[in-house]
C-alpha cells in the first residue's frame, strides 16, 4: 500500500541510516587463526580511527601534539656509558613512530631481533599496529603471536600474512613487542584514550562536507521547483533533473536566475524557498561543541599550548597560568603514557640481557611557554631551557647506524622489507 501511494505521488524517500554510540567487538568466535576488531564492520577498527585522525583537524592537531610532548627529546639510559650502544639498539626515529601508534591507536609494537643464540637483543624496530593481528588463545593465557599483514580488508593479501611470535614467548630471530594499556572489557587489543570522541571527529569531518557542499552550490538556497505542465516518463525526469542541477549549482553557476517559458499562467512552475534562516548558527554551535569533546577526550587542560585558540579556553597569554595547564596534562596525560612505554621497553631490554637500562624520555616543554618565561624573567629562552634543566640540542636526531643482525634472514634492509 504504501509502496503505491509512493509511485502515485511520485515521492522519493530518503533513508537516515541511524548512528550509534562507537562499540568496539573483538571477535573471539571467529573461525581465523586470529582475532579481527571492528566496530561497525567485523575488522575496521584501526581503520575507523584512522579516518578520524584523518578527517578531523582538532583531533589531528591533539594526537600530533601530544605524541610530540610524549616523545619530548627522545628516549635515553640513564647511564651516559650506554648511550651510544642504545642508540645502535633502538633507534629514535622507531621510538617516535610508536609513540605515534600508541597515541593514535592506544597499541603500538616493535619488532625486536636477537642474536643467534637467542641470548642477546640487538635490534628494535617499529612495525605498523594497524597492520597486527592477535593470535586467538587456545591453552595459553597469554598471547602468544601476532599476524602480520598490509590490508586486512583485502582477500588475495590474507593469504600471505605471516606469523610472529610474541615476544619471550619462542628462540624465533624476530619476535613482536605489542605495547597496550589496559582496556576495560578488552583483552586483545586496547582503545585509545580518546576513543569517547571517535563520533565527534566524524562530526567535523562531516562539518567540512557540509561547508564544500555550500561552496559548490553557490550558497544558494534550498528550493523545490514544481513542474506543473504534466508528469512526464522517468527518463525524462531524470533529464530535467540532471539539466537544473548542472546549469544552477557549483560555485561557477552562483548568482544565475531561471528563466522558464510557459504556455499560460497555469502551467508556469511554482519554486518555493525552503527557509534556512539562522542555520549557519546550529552548525557552528555543533563545531564548538565537537571540538571542546574532542579536547575533553584528550584531557587537554589548555587548547593554546597546541596552537587551537577557542572562544572560552579558561587560559590568558599568563605565563603562570600557561605553565600550570601544562604541569597538569604533564601528570595526566603525557606521563602516564610515557611510564607505559618505559615500563615495556625496560621489560624487553632486561629480558634481551640489558638490566638496569634505567631508560627515561627527555622532556619537551612548549616553546610559547619558554618564551613566556623568558619575557618574565628577563633571560633568553636558552637560559630557561638551561634552568629546567633541558638540552637545546637533542643528540639522537643524528641516526647511529645500527650492528647488521645478520643471520639466517639475511641482510636487514631484505629482511624488513615487507614489515617497515
Amino acid at each position: 500500500m504504501a509502496e503505491d501511494f509512493r509511485k502515485q505521488a511520485n515521492l522519493s524517500v530518503l533513508n537516515l541510516t541511524q548512528q550509534e554510540i562507537p562499540v568496539v567487538v573483538e571477535d573471539t568466535k571467529t573461525r581465523h587463526p586470529y582475532i579481527p576488531v571492528g566496530i561497525i564492520m567485523p575488522d575496521d577498527f584501526f581503520s575507523n580511527v584512522t579516518e578520524a585522525y584523518n578527517n578531523s583537524t582538532t583531533n589531528a592537531a591533539c594526537i600530533e601534539g601530544l605524541a610530540d610532548l610524549i616523545y619530548g627529546r627522545g628516549l635515553y639510559p640513564e647511564k651516559d656509558e650506554y648511550k651510544e650502544t642504545f642508540l645502535k639498539l633502538l633507534p629514535q626515529e622507531d621510538v617516535r613512530r610508536v609513540v605515534f601508534d600508541l597515541k593514535l591507536y592506544g597499541n603500538a609494537a616493535f619488532q625486536v631481533y636477537w642474536n643467534d643464540d637467542h641470548t642477546k637483543v640487538i635490534k628494535f624496530y617499529h612495525i605498523p599496529v594497524q597492520n597486527l593481528r592477535a593470535q586467538k588463545l587456545y591453552k595459553s593465557p597469554k598471547v602468544e603471536a601476532y599476524y602480520y599483514c598490509t590490508d586486512w580488508s583485502d582477500q588475495k593479501a590474507l593469504r600471505t600474512k605471516i606469523e610472529i611470535p610474541a615476544f619471550g614467548t619462542s628462540k624465533e630471530k624476530m619476535e613482536i613487542l605489542y605495547i597496550k594499556d589496559y582496556s576495560p572489557g578488552k583483552f586483545y587489543y586496547s582503545l585509545p584514550d580518546w576513543f569517547p570522541a571517535l563520533q565527534f571527529s566524524f562530526v567535523e569531518a562531516e562539518l567540512s562536507n557540509l561547508h564544500i557542499n555550500n561552496i559548490e552550490n553557490g550558497f544558494l538556497p534550498l528550493v523545490m521547483i514544481n513542474m506543473n505542465n504534466g508528469i512526464p516518463a522517468p527518463e525524462e525526469r531524470d533529464t530535467i533533473e540532471d539539466m537544473i542541477v548542472g546549469k544552477f549549482t557549483g560555485t561557477r553557476n552562483a548568482g544565475r536566475f531561471l528563466l522558464t517559458f510557459n504556455d499560460d499562467k497555469e502551467r508556469q512552475p511554482t519554486i518555493d524557498t525552503i527557509s534556512t534562516d539562522d542555520l549557519h548558527k546550529k552548525y557552528e554551535y555543533v563545531a564548538d561543541y565537537a571540538q571542546d569533546r574532542i579536547l575533553v577526550a584528550h584531557r587537554v587542560t589548555s587548547p593554546l599550548l597546541f596552537g587551537i585558540r577557542t572562544a572560552t579556553n579558561g587560559f590568558s597569554s599568563n605565563s603562570e597560568e600557561m605553565m600550570t595547564a601544562y604541569s597538569i596534562m604533564q601528570t595526566l596525560t603525557v606521563q602516564p603514557f610515557q611510564t607505559l612505554l618505559i615500563n615495556q621497553i625496560d621489560y624487553a631490554l632486561t629480558e634481551g640481557g640489558y638490566p638496569d637500562s634505567g631508560v627515561q624520555f627527555v622532556q619537551l616543554t612548549p616553546i610559547a611557554l619558554l618564551a613566556a618565561s623568558a619575557e618574565k624573567t628577563g633571560q633568553t629562552v636558552e637560559e630557561v631551557k638551561s634552568d629546567i634543566g633541558e638540552a637545546s640540542e637533542n643528540p639522537a636526531v643524528t641516526d647511529i647506524p645500527g650492528e647488521d643482525v645478520g643471520g639466517e634472514l639475511g641482510p636487514p634492509e631484505e629482511r624488513l622489507e615487507i614489515y617497515r
